[in-house]
């Protein structure tokens, strides 16, 4: 009887390791599977969410038609002894419904209106590329297709400032003065490498926020742009979130951004403003911008015309100058000024203000 032991041996056999690498194969595959279909499910979300909302917010203004495109206008009070139509322009990622608390105010003196942007609230896409030149062609198209003459006078926020000037240096016979509302400077992006970098972040920011918003993640995550100001009614802050959400808005706002620099350097090409024209320079007291350096800009934005007033409102951030109502009133009263300004030819500089003195208290910093 032979007692030697046998060696031990394990299963290293070919079949095994194939049963296992079908194993993983449909564990991939079934991994792809569950991402493919969560991925249709929210892109079917999305597309269905934003079909109710459009039946749920319909276009409080008039839809214009463009060259074959919509856009979406809203304007209310009248031209009253012979004052200048008084155009809303909104800052990057935002729509008409901005000016709920400063329109109605400007429209007991004056005719004004707010409009959307191609791509923006309720106005179709427009064509590429969505730097200032297109964008003041558009809107002058618009005014003109509405039957809204000129003169005008401009107000703009942040981006909204760049885009009045556009079209003040695009049709400067037909612009009466304009009211920069803590507006973006042509500079800012490139001057110092602060700026640079932030344009960078700002682009990464919306190249995400488009991928994402397709899969309706942005309405059911955080969303930078669609938390309307906490006092705004319910109703309001709802529509303004629908619109803050929607593929299109994505898309538009990346767009603008995307020919930013392009604006810019369109601005920094422009011949001078009109001589004497009207130029109101609000700025909010809490914005530093990006490298620090926003009150000089803001200083440089007032020396564009030598008929200039510069207010700085204390204790305001960026946004607060349209959306917040205990500094709502200084955009208003400014842009009176400017209206007044250019109604009587006189220097804006002498020209009254709606508020008393002790309502600017508090306000107006150095």
């Amino acid at each position: 009887m032979n007692t030697t032991a046998s060696p031990l041996t394990f299963p290293t056999s070919s079949s095994a390791m194939r049963r296992a690498l079908a194993w993983l194969k449909r564990l991939g595959l079934g991994l792809l599977a569950f991402l493919a279909g969560l991925a249709a499910l929210g892109f079917t979300y999305q597309a269905a969410a934003t079909a109710l909302d459009r039946r749920a917010y319909p276009a409080p203004g008039q839809l214009v038609d463009v060259g074959g495109r919509q856009m979406h206008l809203y304007c209310a009070g009248a031209n009253l002894d012979g004052r200048p139509t008084v155009i809303l322009e909104q800052g990057g990622g935002g729509n008409m419904l901005a000016w709920f608390q400063v329109q109605p105010e400007v429209a007991q003196a004056a005719r004004v209106c707010a409009y959307d942007r191609a791509g923006q609230g309720w106005s179709d896409q427009g064509p590429m590329p969505r730097d200032g030149a297109h964008i003041a062609q558009d809107l002058h198209a618009l005014l003109a297709s509405a039957g809204i003459p000129g003169p005008y006078v401009l107000a703009g926020h942040s981006y909204g400032g760049l885009f009045i000037r556009s079209f003040a240096s695009q049709y400067p016979e037909e612009v009466a003065g304009l009211v920069l509302l803590d507006s973006a400077h042509p500079d800012q992006w490139t001057r110092t490498p602060e700026g640079e970098a932030d344009y960078a972040n700002q682009s990464r920011l919306y190249g995400g926020g488009r991928l994402l918003a397709r899969f309706g993640l942005l309405r059911l995550g955080p969303n930078p742009f669609a938390a309307a100001p906490a006092d705004w009614p319910a109703d309001l802050r709802a529509e303004w979130r629908a619109l803050a959400s929607t593929n299109q808005f994505w898309d538009a706002t990346a767009a603008e951004s995307n020919a930013m620099l392009d604006t810019m350097a369109q601005l920094r090409a422009a011949p001078p403003l009109p001589a004497g024209l009207p130029v109101a320079v609000v700025t909010a007291g809490l914005n530093t911008g990006a490298d620090g350096h926003w009150r000089e800009y803001q200083g440089e934005l007032a020396a564009l015309s030598t008929n200039s007033v510069h207010i700085v409102v204390d204790g305001a951030g960026h946004a607060d100058l349209w959306a917040d109502p205990r500094y709502v009133p200084v955009s208003v009263d400014s842009i009176f000024q400017v209206v007044e300004a250019a109604r009587t030819g006189t220097p804006l500089s002498q020209v009254p203000r709606v508020l008393t003195t002790s309502g600017w208290a508090g306000l107006i910093g150095p």
